[in-house]
């Protein structure tokens, strides 16, 4: 009888190559995902210091830094240095709408001269129903507003028209709302 030489395949079963390379996208996945994490925390972790205006919550000496969040509406309107307030953490709560000036920006405060310009984040979740993927905000209705105050130059792109731009004029800051909620409606 003849003899049939076997040799023995030499490498890795392809399955383990497999795994092996599910293993690396997961890895690389997750190195990528971690690096963002880090990053975001840094910027919710750490906001500028900045002077406080006078009046603001916790000001106990002249040009002291606070980090604490704006909770007064009249902390914004009346700052004497309103830059000083950029990147401010804001937490307003039952503040009246005054007027709407589109479907995702509107002025907040007691009247027509002592007001603060609102605008929601596009990606604020609607709760049902759902309104074109935002809090339904009416003019007349309280609401309690969390974000940021952004300078007045630094609007995003394609929030705002002509008109809401006009509207906001020659304001130095405003809010970035990444929460609302309607307190009460009208």
């Amino acid at each position: 009888m003849a003899e049939i030489k076997v040799q023995k395949k030499s490498g890795w079963p392809w399955w383990a190559w497999v795994i092996l390379a599910l293993v690396a996208v997961a890895l690389i996945w997750w190195a990528m995902s971690a690096m963002g994490d880090e990053e975001e925390a840094t910027v919710a972790t750490t906001p500028p210091a900045v002077a406080t205006a006078p009046g603001a919550v916790g000001d106990e000496t002249a040009g002291a830094v606070d980090r604490a969040p704006i909770t007064d509406l009249a902390v914004l309107m009346d700052a004497q240095d309103p830059a000083a307030l950029v990147g401010r953490e804001v937490r307003l709560q039952g503040v009246s709408v005054q007027e709407m000036v589109g479907d995702a920006s509107f002025w907040v405060g007691e009247d027509q001269d002592r007001r603060v310009f609102v605008i929601l984040d596009e990606q604020i979740p609607s709760p049902p129903p759902e309104v074109e993927g935002r809090v339904n905000v009416n003019q007349g209705q309280t609401v309690d507003v969390q974000g940021s105050v952004r300078a007045g130059d630094d609007l995003p792109g394609g929030v705002l028209d002509d008109e809401g731009r006009n509207a906001l004029g020659d304001r130095r800051i405003y809010v970035w709302a990444q929460a609302a909620q309607v307190a009460t409606r009208p």
